[in-house]
């Protein structure tokens, strides 16, 4: 095999690699999303002090993801990748000792430092995967790769729960198997992993930090993630939808859900961003998915909320779920088309999050409002959102084309004259 073949391999080995590890880094903090009960049980929390936990962790990845991004353009992009998975390890093991929740804030205060560091860093590692043109299908993959490897922990972790079910804290051998994981993904990336030495990726002043505020783009894209994320958390309330609305099981909910959460995305996202890459306009693709989203939201209004109509929204459901997988595969590879320099990646994810994921901190409460105050009226309202911020989306994607289309004509006008 020829060294160019050779290093390409191991590049895209390691680009796996890394993606599986950023399926995985959510498992911890996230806990209380398939183990709920056993957080209560084993450990003797109470529904308010694992609402806290959340809170602390929330709260701390809020403040941080602009420092965190700043830190991922200064510093190489491997030995912050490495640090926060080896401090991920090391938080997981201390978690798994049952400590008191006083010990567990702490524990969660550091897991959101070391999730924001991974993270910021992860997007701009994906993001010199790939050339402009190939940034659909490297972000496409990485979200597939990642719902892949949410699947496969999920079910092992609740295999490993099954095993030591008897047990006294069966949470416990959960958090070891989580630990063993990261310590596993931690060896892979330290050997797989490319050194980050090219200058030109890196931000060296001050100046450089300030300037990536002040360009237009980096905050277009942080509202499109917002409208993007705010369709998600909205068609998260499609499985308690079935079951109110249409009396489905807990059990057939539950595989429907699993589908849609999971399953889906292993297909989607990399299918769309592959395709995004051919049409060659990220945000064209993201209006063409956004007016789909329209269609399905309007059309779960519409359906009648009858048995008979339950396999017509099952459908419904999980034809939504797959484009909302899709848009999640693409809306990053927005950066290049809107003209944030590679050099700003890690300080541009960190606004961009900060702005993007801010739905978590005020969508549930409304919705939730609006289901407990009209019942099952109420999905009219969620399902609506869907339709709003889509929209909204479409709104920022022509803007965006119209900036980028300026700023590349401005790039072109001035090599002209160079």
């Amino acid at each position: 095999m020829s060294d160019a073949k050779s290093n390409k391999m191991t590049k895209w080995i390691g680009f796996i690699i890394l993606t599986l590890a950023a399926g995985l880094i959510y498992r911890v903090p996230y806990l209380k999303t398939v183990f709920y009960d056993n957080m209560v049980s084993d450990f003797g929390l109470t529904n308010t002090q694992i609402g806290l936990l959340m809170t602390v962790y929330s709260l701390t990845k809020t403040i941080l993801y602009i420092p965190g991004g700043i830190l991922a353009d200064k510093f190489d992009n491997r030995k912050m990748l490495l640090g926060s998975t080896g401090l991920l390890a090391i938080l997981t093991f201390w978690y798994a000792t049952s400590p008191g929740f006083a010990v567990l804030r702490v524990i969660y205060f550091f897991l959101a430092i070391s999730n924001v560091l991974f993270w910021v860093s992860f997007v701009k590692a994906v993001r010199l995967f790939g050339s402009e043109d190939e940034q659909g299908s490297v972000f496409g993959y990485s979200e597939g790769i990642r719902a892949v490897a949410g699947l496969i922990i999920n079910f092992a972790a609740l295999g490993i729960l099954g095993v030591y079910i008897s047990s006294t804290c069966p949470l416990r051998y959960v958090l070891i198997f989580y630990g063993i994981v990261y310590v596993i993904m931690g060896v892979f990336m330290f050997f797989l992993l490319p050194h980050d030495d090219k200058k030109e990726n890196v931000a060296t002043s001050v100046k450089d930090y300030i300037n990536v505020l002040k360009v237009p783009s980096v905050w277009l894209v942080a509202i499109l993630v917002l409208c993007a994320y705010s369709v998600q958390v909205a068609a998260e309330y499609t499985t308690t939808y079935l079951t109110t609305v249409f009396g489905m099981s807990a059990v057939v909910a539950g595989i429907v859900a699993t589908i849609r959460s999971y399953g889906i995305g292993i297909f989607s996202a990399p299918i769309i961003g592959k395709v995004s890459d051919k049409v060659g306009s990220y945000t064209k693709t993201l209006i063409g998915l956004f007016v789909i989203e329209i269609i399905f939201g309007i059309a779960l209004i519409a359906i009648p909320g009858k048995p008979n109509f339950l396999i017509l929204a099952i459908v419904v459901v999980l034809a939504l779920a797959t484009v909302y997988y899709a848009v999640r595969g693409v809306y990053y590879a927005t950066m290049g088309e809107a003209g944030v320099p590679v050099a700003m990646t890690g300080t541009a994810t960190g606004i961009i999050s900060v702005i993007g994921y801010l739905p978590d901190s005020y969508e549930n409460t409304i919705l939730g409002n609006f289901l407990d105050k009209y019942a099952a009226a109420g999905f009219n309202y969620v399902f609506g959102t869907i339709v709003v911020f889509a929209l909204l989306g479409i709104g920022v994607c022509f803007i965006i084309r119209f900036v980028g289309k300026r700023k590349k004509a401005q790039t072109e006008k001035y090599r002209k004259l160079i």
